[in-house]
């Protein structure tokens, strides 16, 4: 047993636990021998009930007959399904003859977590790198799998539903009789919900008498539901959107389950629950920069092995937006409480969840008429620290940290009203930026009067949507009358085109036009577009035909740019057609060509022609 001790004072991260807890440990643990070929546990298999650490010899994790990790002395596995609850991921395979393995029981692996932070710290990360060794496969990555499985393909546990007039006695005794943390609480067709915390926050701490309160006087109304027919990817963010933990699963109008994020922590997996977990807890840039090197690792993964970009941007966006207000409460840390409201906004693709893997940081700050020099030591703070995580720069400094992107409400009020009175090319090109804002941290309420301000502004101008629909045709996409691919004759893009400038950008600025014209408070262009033709803008055909073109477009440039960044490469937003498939060409020029309709559609509509 000493020999045991002793190897686990020297294995991380059973060091950071105190001594006696170590020697405790001593009467759990048990050591097995094994020989080579021997397999510990199977991919698919039951959920794990032992912790393995290697003491000697080597292990491979295995996956559809591919490596994934190669394990020797003090590698520790198998707490991903301890974690998860869920089947191993990988087929755990003894490669070397006289390989032995301490094992420690689940049920203690799971108390140490509990009590100790650093010990727990290790394992979250460790989950987090695992997406680095998988093998690129398309079922291998984890968010394209979360898109193609359904709420209702996962195993729910059924919920505890009780009815609003129940004790909240009674109700304590059937969450114990369930092992349930929480419960349902039903009035008439609304649900709300109590848990555990509930009851110690607003019960026990408050010396109250759960006999004499009935479970509506604590409950949480309304809870976020969701259908069973949707992605269990749109479940995720929509956990991470409202900072949920539980989110109610319908069919129809019948609760069939709650799914919380330990059902869907799974092997070689970049959760977005898991990480932006780990963001909004982390206490310093050192800690954020670390989980933003993994969350553009598991960018460029997910778009190599095929992932739909509209899914990618959301993702970005979601994961982004933690940064960005964990970085804005850190500033608050670091530079005192602010004065009186703000807010920072996104604008740009960010703004509308479309960032490429080239895109850099677009934002803005509004804050209430106080505190000046205030929001100028805090916008530098802070873009300093999105820097130091690793976001990039803008070239043009269209940052807080630039006072023209920083202003007082009355301020954006005035800019917005000289933009739309005057439209000359800057204006226009600060209004293309500046109207998908969006808003990432601080008051909502600041963003939703400036929305209504701008929509009161471009009710009343007459010639400010055509000038801003002329931005759309400007640039054709790059066909010749052969419909030939027209490409840069010299220069260091010799051969390429802009899919950007030719192709993305028509589409984003000519749907932003008609959102702008038809009131539609949406940023996202895929979005947009189904807006527009649910008001009949758009027939259905023209629309799917718009929103596929575009998302060709953005899976051609994306696709591009992750394998440039695999290559060491700086991404851009060039494309060489030769070098795509003819399949690939065909489906370009019909999308191009859908451009060119969109284009003629604009210049009729907003009467072009004196623009030209």
């Amino acid at each position: 047993m000493e020999e045991l001790t002793q190897f686990l004072k020297n294995t991380y991260p059973f060091n950071k636990l105190p001594e006696e807890e170590i020697k405790n440990l001593s009467q759990f643990l048990l050591k097995k021998e094994y020989k080579k070929g021997d397999v510990i546990f199977k991919e698919g298999n039951k959920p794990l009930e032992w912790l393995y650490i290697v003491i000697t010899g080597e292990v491979f994790l295995e996956k559809d007959n591919q490596l994934v990790y190669h394990l020797k002395e003090g590698d520790i596995f198998g707490y991903v399904s301890l974690l998860s609850e869920l089947p191993p991921a990988t087929t755990a395979r003894v490669v070397e003859d006289s390989t032995a393995l301490l094992e420690l029981p689940k049920k203690i692996f799971l108390e140490l977590l509990s009590k100790y932070n650093e010990f727990a710290r290790f394992f979250t990360k460790e989950l987090a790198k695992r997406v680095h060794k998988v093998p690129q496969t398309k079922t291998s990555f984890q968010m394209e799998r979360l898109i193609n499985v359904r709420v209702k393909d996962i195993k729910l546990k059924e919920p505890l539903i009780v009815d609003s007039e129940t004790i909240l006695q009674e109700a304590i005794k059937l969450m114990i009789e369930k092992d349930s943390t929480f419960c349902l609480v039903k009035v008439d067709s609304e649900a709300g919900i109590i848990t555990e915390r509930d009851i110690i926050k607003k019960v026990i701490a408050k010396n109250l008498n759960p006999q004499q309160i009935k479970v509506k006087d604590i409950a949480t109304f309304p809870v976020i539901e969701m259908s069973s027919s949707e992605p269990l990817f749109n479940a995720l963010l929509t956990m991470a959107k409202y900072g949920i933990r539980k989110l109610v699963i319908k069919d129809g109008d019948f609760i069939t389950g709650v799914l919380d994020d330990r059902t869907v922590i799974s092997h070689e997996s970049k959760n977005i629950i898991f990480l932006i977990k780990e963001i909004d807890k982390a206490k310093s840039a050192e800690e954020l920069a670390y989980l933003y090197s993994i969350a553009q690792d598991s960018i460029v993964e997910g778009v190599l092995t095929g992932m739909d970009p509209e899914y990618i941007g959301k993702y970005i966006a979601e994961l982004n937006d933690h940064f960005m207000k964990r970085v804005s409460q850190l500033t608050e840390n670091l530079v005192g409480a602010p004065p009186c409201s703000y807010t920072i906004m996104v604008i740009g693709s960010e703004g509308r969840r479309e960032q490429s893997l080239k895109t850099d940081q677009d934002n803005a700050l509004i804050y209430e008429d106080c505190g000046k020099e205030y929001f100028e030591k805090f916008s530098q703070v802070y873009i300093d620290l999105l820097l130091k995580i690793g976001f990039p720069p803008c070239p043009g400094n269209v940052m807080i940290s630039n006072p023209y992107w920083r202003k007082t409400k009355q301020d954006w009020f005035k800019e917005i009203n000289r933009w739309i009175e005057n439209p000359k090319p800057e204006n226009v090109l600060n209004i293309s930026i500046f109207f998908d804002f969006r808003n990432v941290a601080g008051s909502e309420a600041l963003v939703n009067e400036l929305r209504d301000y701008v929509k009161k502004k471009v009710k009343t101008s007459k010639t400010f949507l055509p000038f801003l629909a002329s931005e759309a045709v400007k640039f054709k996409p790059p066909l010749s009358f052969f419909k030939t691919f027209i490409v840069e004759k010299s220069g260091e893009h010799k051969g390429k085109f802009d899919i950007k400038k030719y192709g993305i950008f028509p589409v984003v600025q000519g749907v932003r036009v008609l959102t702008l014209d038809n009131e539609i408070t949406k940023t996202n262009t895929f979005e947009r577009i189904r807006e527009l033709k649910s008001k009949g803008i758009f027939t259905e055909e023209f629309a799917r035909d718009l929103e596929e073109s575009y998302r060709f477009l953005m899976n051609l440039r994306l696709r591009s740019q992750a394998i440039q960044i695999k290559e060491g490469k700086i991404p851009d937003n060039y494309i060489d057609p030769h070098i795509l498939s003819k399949n690939e060409k065909g489906i370009l020029k019909d999308s191009f060509k859908k451009i060119e309709e969109f284009q003629r559609l604009l210049f009729n509509k907003y009467n072009l022609r004196y623009f030209s």
